[in-house]
C-alpha cells in the first residue's frame, strides 16, 4: 500500500513538473515556474518556492512552455500556441497556422491566452484621483499653522495626461484669520514622439491675505522628456503665456504677456517612495524683473500596507519679484494626508 502510494506521488510529481514552465539563463540556472507575463523586457514567472520571480530577459537563454502563450515578436506578428526550445538561444512556437523558429531576443511580450496585451493595458487612459489634508507651517508674509484640502483627477496614459486640480487653505492666529486662498486650474500634456510634446495649462487664484483678489495664469508651448525610465521621469516644459493679476487694495491691475518654463521629476527609491520636484519660473516678456517662481519638493510615503494612503512630507516656496504683500516670499512647510483611487 505504502509503495503504491509512493509510486501515485511521484507521478503526480513527475506530471506537475512536467507541465510546468522552464526558463534557462545564460549562466546555466534553469527555473520552472509559470511563466505569467513579459513585457518591457522583464519575465515574470511564479513558482511556488519563491512567489513571482523577475527575470531581465537579456540574461535568458531559453524558454518553454507546454502550455498555450500568446507572443508577440519585434516585427509586430503575434502567435498563439505552446513554446518548445529547440537548443541554444532558438524556441519554436507551435500554432495553428504553422511552426515559426524565432530567439529570446525577438520575443517583445508574451501573456496568457485568457489576459489582455500587456502594451494595451500600458496605453489604457485610465482616471486616477487624489483627495489629500494638509497640515503646514508657514513663515514669509505670515507665521502660522494652517489647515488645507486638495482634490486631484487625472486622465492619463504613458503619453498624454488631462489634469485638474482644487485646492483651499485656511488658518487663524489669535483668531485672526492669516489665510484664505483658493486655486484651481486644468492642463494638458501630449507627447508625440518619445522626446516632443505639447502642453496647455490655466490656473486661477484667489488669495485676499496677500492682496490678490484674483490671479489667472494660462500657457502653452513645448514639452521634452529628458528622462523617461520606470523610476524617473524628467520633463522640461518652455512656452508662452498670459498673466493677469486684480489687486484687493486700489493698485493698478496688472497683466502682462509672459514665458513660461518648467521643469517636473520624480523618482522612485523602490515599489513605495517616491519624490517629487516640480519648478515654474514665469517672468514678464517686456520686463523680466517681473517674474513668479514655485518651487515644490516632497516624499511620498506609504503608510503601512495599504496602496491608497500615503503621507507626503514636503517644502513650497513661492516668490513674487513685483508684489504689493508685505513679503516677496513664502515658504510652506506641509505634512499632507493623501488617499488615492482608481
Amino acid at each position: 500500500m505504502k509503495q503504491t502510494t509512493l509510486i501515485i506521488f511521484s507521478c503526480l510529481f513527475i506530471s506537475s513538473a512536467a507541465l510546468a514552465d522552464v526558463v534557462r539563463t545564460k549562466d546555466g540556472a534553469q527555473l520552472t515556474g509559470t511563466i505569467t507575463l513579459i513585457d518591457k523586457g522583464i519575465i515574470h514567472l511564479d513558482t511556488t518556492y519563491a512567489g513571482t520571480l523577475l527575470i531581465q530577459q537579456d540574461q535568458v537563454e531559453s524558454f518553454e512552455s507546454d502550455s498555450p502563450r500568446v507572443l508577440r515578436l519585434a516585427s509586430g506578428t503575434v502567435m498563439a500556441g505552446p513554446i518548445a526550445s529547440s537548443g541554444g538561444k532558438t524556441i519554436r512556437i507551435q500554432s495553428e497556422d504553422g511552426v515559426l523558429e524565432t530567439t529570446i531576443a525577438k520575443v517583445t511580450a508574451a501573456w496568457a491566452p485568457d489576459a489582455e496585451d500587456p502594451e494595451i493595458v500600458r496605453n489604457r487612459r485610465a482616471w486616477r484621483y487624489d483627495a489629500s489634508f494638509d497640515l503646514t507651517g508657514k513663515s514669509g508674509n505670515t507665521d502660522k499653522y494652517q489647515l488645507g484640502t486638495s482634490v486631484v483627477a487625472e486622465l492619463a496614459s504613458p503619453n498624454d495626461t488631462l489634469r485638474f486640480f482644487a485646492e483651499y487653505e485656511q488658518a487663524e492666529a489669535e483668531d485672526v484669520k492669516t489665510e484664505d486662498r483658493t486655486a484651481g486650474g486644468a492642463s494638458y500634456e501630449s507627447f508625440y514622439s518619445e522626446i516632443f510634446g505639447w502642453y496647455v495649462r490655466t490656473e486661477v487664484e484667489s488669495d485676499p491675505i496677500d492682496n490678490v483678489k484674483l490671479r489667472s495664469t494660462s500657457a502653452g508651448g513645448m514639452s521634452y522628456r529628458l528622462i523617461d525610465k520606470d523610476y524617473q521621469t524628467l520633463v522640461a516644459r518652455t512656452g508662452l503665456g498670459y498673466r493677469y493679476t486684480a489687486f484687493e487694495n486700489d493698485s493698478d491691475d496688472e497683466s502682462s504677456a509672459t514665458l513660461d518654463v518648467g521643469l517636473a521629476h520624480a523618482y522612485r527609491f523602490n515599489d513605495h517612495f517616491k519624490m517629487k520636484n516640480d519648478l515654474t519660473f514665469v517672468p514678464a516678456i517686456d520686463d523680466f524683473s517681473n517674474y513668479r517662481f514655485v518651487h515644490d519638493s516632497g516624499v511620498e510615503i506609504p503608510i503601512g500596507s495599504s496602496e491608497n494612503w500615503k503621507i507626503r512630507v514636503g517644502i513650497k516656496n513661492e516668490y513674487e519679484s513685483e508684489t504689493t504683500a508685505a513679503e516677496k516670499l513664502d515658504t510652506s512647510y506641509y505634512t499632507r494626508m493623501i488617499y488615492s483611487w482608481e
